[in-house]
């Protein structure tokens, strides 16, 4: 896995992996998620990055005919979804970084909660209990833009719950800025140094 970004004498940026390999190219483009934030860091920039912290169950084989679209329970802060081979129910937020292990007492609410609002649809299959992460800027605003210290390496995170939403139109925006051409929106809302008053002149 990547650890560090560099620069290179001959220009263009180096990734450094756990085990010291380094590898080279013009431009690197840093789309890790919630786990970013160390890989800006190693270039010296301020990054505010928080990862919110969602939670999945998912219920028998039958119980997707319970429903037949997505629901949203706004209350509890979950959406069930009838899926193959059952009901998938995921939400709530979480502000726990990385590292922390889950928090099991979330998994046994959603059941409750679930149980209480969809009427039939049994116990939860725990083998399908999961957390991700979502990578969340204090604005909640992606970053996408150059790095100010490092130009040969672009941002492209902090998407918080509209990843797969935005994936497509930011794939685009990185794709033109490579291409030296003018980007199809106003980046000026997404550049990292917005933050920079908070983190010091660094």
């Amino acid at each position: 896995a990547a650890v560090a970004l560099r620069g290179t004498a001959g220009g263009g940026a180096s990734v450094v992996l756990g085990d010291g390999t380094r590898l080279h190219a013009d431009e690197v483009v840093v789309a890790a998620g919630a786990h970013s934030a160390p890989l800006v860091a190693s270039l010296g920039e301020f990054c505010p990055l928080e990862t919110e912290r969602g939670y999945h169950v998912g219920f028998g084989t039958e119980s997707d005919r319970l429903l037949t679209r997505a629901v949203c329970d706004p209350a509890v802060g979950w959406i069930a979804s009838p899926m193959d081979g059952g009901l998938r129910v995921a939400g709530k937020v979480e502000l726990g970084g990385v590292h922390a292990p889950p928090t099991p007492a979330l998994w046994d609410q959603m059941e409750k909660e679930a149980q209480a609002t969809i009427a039939g649809v049994g116990a939860r299959q725990r083998a399908s209990d999961w957390m991700g992460f979502r990578p969340t800027m204090p604005d909640a605003l992606p970053v996408i833009g150059r790095s100010r210290t490092l130009p040969a390496v672009l941002y492209a995170f902090g998407h918080h719950h509209v990843g797969w939403t935005l994936g497509g139109i930011t794939g685009q925006l990185i794709a033109e800025i490579v291409q030296d051409r003018e980007p199809s929106v106003d980046l000026a809302p997404y550049r990292l140094d917005r933050f920079r008053l908070f983190g010091g002149s660094r």
